[in-house]
């Protein structure tokens, strides 16, 4: 049987970290944790200490960024009708499309006054009122594998 590498325990693990990127000059000194282990379930709301033990350009102008505002009914099917009416496939479908645009509004008032709520509850006044979402659903309870379903940054040529 082949032996494993032992691996460092959690505590030491940032001061090996730390002791590691001493060692060029061009990386910054990372400051040791708070705590040894840190543990997310997504709602970050608890662990904004972090952005100010991390410091440094990532986070220094953080809490001065305004809010992720709730995107009005129309807003929203402006934004859909013209990305979803070139998927129709026939006259029949992009006419339902059109029509069923038109009655959204009124079905899903209810919904925005719910996401509205949710922007002015005291829970999200220092965060966006999807960030919870965004962050259990959309990173830690998702299977596929982030960079081609998420990340925005991750882009494939044309072939």
């Amino acid at each position: 049987a082949r032996k494993r590498p032992s691996i460092p325990p959690l505590a030491s693990a940032a001061t090996y970290c730390a002791s590691a990127s001493t060692s060029t000059p061009s990386t910054a000194t990372l400051k040791p944790w708070p705590r040894p282990v840190i543990e997310s379930h997504g709602d970050y709301r608890q662990e904004s200490f972090l952005e100010t033990h991390i410091g440094g350009p990532l986070y220094a102008h953080q809490s001065s960024l305004p809010l992720l505002p709730v995107p009005t009914l129309e807003d929203s099917v402006a934004k859909f009708l013209p990305t979803a009416l070139p998927l129709a496939e026939s006259e029949e479908e992009r006419q339902e499309l059109i029509r069923v645009c038109e009655v959204f509004p009124d079905q899903a008032r209810e919904l925005q006054k719910r996401l509205v709520a949710r922007q002015e509850d005291e829970e999200n006044s220092e965060t966006s009122w999807l960030s919870l979402w965004w962050n259990q659903l959309g990173y830690l309870q998702l299977r596929d594998p982030v960079v081609f379903n998420i990340s925005y940054f991750f882009q494939l040529p044309d072939d």
